[in-house]
């Protein structure tokens, strides 16, 4: 949208995006799309409000323009803009801004003057390079900003349908073979990423900016700047940023709602989910409901349970050599299967204090206060 590019611009730096005001993991609209296609009827509700925008599409293309068809897709396009919230990442853009400039460039007075510069073109058209009296320099400069501006917005929203949809259909494909992998990492998944999404030549417009390293820091690094010119590009980009740094979607297997992971473990459920039964009259999570029903992730395949298992080893041989009272053993695994039970429930906790957690001087020392 070459004049308002700033609509639809994310920053990407070490793993997360940018956007909004807000920052989120690289891979996380990949996601949110794969949830929310179907809510509310998002994809279809936008899908039908684009008669007039192809007819002035076909119109600007073919030279000429109807005011009234001009006018009209204007308006289809303000109400596509009260759906579009209903998806992120447009949730969380400056719709309002968005919308007044929508108003200010689908108006009379702007349908009046590219009908005027599509006449005038027309007519030095046929002089044949011949120096015409039709040629007015500021008029010609400025219709063409309008017609590039008018023709790249209407392509914009046009395109989102199909652009929805087509992404959906091969994130879901990624998704589905996922378990193909022999591990969860960029190397093993991008070979079935190319092969699904395969070769994407799309318009990107990027520069490089100073961000600031963490919220309220002094300190700046570099970071790209990244300005969209249709959903689809920005969707690609996100899922292949978040490739990049082992960010890919899963489906979890008991609500069947997607998720981010984040690392290459075989998780099975997600952690935000609720079971689709109650238990004892209370809603549970999907991977509590999972380890209820037996299907427990598989230690080998979850480096949580791995450490908590390695950790709960040796407080056992510490036991047998008597350096710590059976007591004391006993209280440090309930303590160590608590940590794990967090971990498997907060994946922030997870990556950022679980392990540490779990070392036998913060563990101990956690146990023996507890003990007092």
């Amino acid at each position: 949208m070459s004049d308002g590019l700033g609509f639809l611009t994310a920053v990407y730096r070490d793993g997360r995006v940018h956007i909004g005001g807000k920052s989120y993991p690289a891979g996380t609209f990949a996601v949110q799309l794969l949830n929310q296609y179907y809510k509310d009827d998002t994809a279809a509700r936008i899908a039908v409000f684009r008669q007039s925008n192809w007819n002035v599409q076909e119109q600007l293309c073919a030279g000429y323009l109807n005011e009234t068809d001009f006018i009209k897709a204007g308006k289809e396009i303000l109400t596509i803009l009260q759906t579009l919230p209903k998806l992120k990442p447009f949730s969380s853009l400056d719709i309002a801004a968005e919308k007044q400039r929508i108003a200010e460039l689908f108006t009379e007075g702007n349908a009046a003057a590219l009908s005027d510069y599509l006449r005038r073109r027309a007519a030095i058209a046929q002089f044949d390079g011949v120096f015409s009296p039709e040629y007015d320099k500021a008029l010609f400069e400025n219709g063409e900003t309008m017609y590039a501006t008018v023709l790249s917005t209407l392509r914009f929203y046009d395109a989102i349908p199909e652009d929805m949809r087509k992404a959906l259909e091969q994130l879901k494909k990624f998704a589905s073979h996922v378990d193909e992998a022999d591990r969860f990492d960029e190397y093993h998944l991008l070979p079935i990423a190319t092969e699904i999404f395969g070769t994407n030549s799309f318009p990107l417009h990027t520069e490089y900016i100073a961000l600031p390293k963490r919220r309220n820091s002094r300190i700046l690094v570099t970071a790209r700047r990244m300005a969209f010119e249709s959903y689809y590009s920005f969707v690609l980009t996100d899922f292949f940023e978040g490739l990049h740094h082992g960010h890919y979607p899963r489906q979890c297997e008991v609500c069947k709602q997607y998720f981010l992971m984040q690392s290459a473990r075989r998780q099975k459920y997600c952690t935000y989910g609720t079971a689709p039964e109650l238990y004892h009259g209370e809603k549970i999570s999907c991977r509590r409901y999972a380890i209820i029903q037996g299907k427990a992730e598989r230690a080998k395949d979850n480096p949580l349970k791995a450490a908590y298992d390695r950790r709960c080893s040796a407080i056992r041989s510490e036991k047998s050599r008597g350096t710590i009272s059976a007591e004391f053993a006993q209280a440090a695994q309930e303590m160590a299967k608590r940590r794990l039970e967090q971990a498997e429930e907060d994946d922030a906790y997870a990556k950022t204090s679980y392990y540490a957690d779990l070392q036998r001087a913060k563990l101990y020392a956690d146990t023996g206060k507890r003990m007092k």
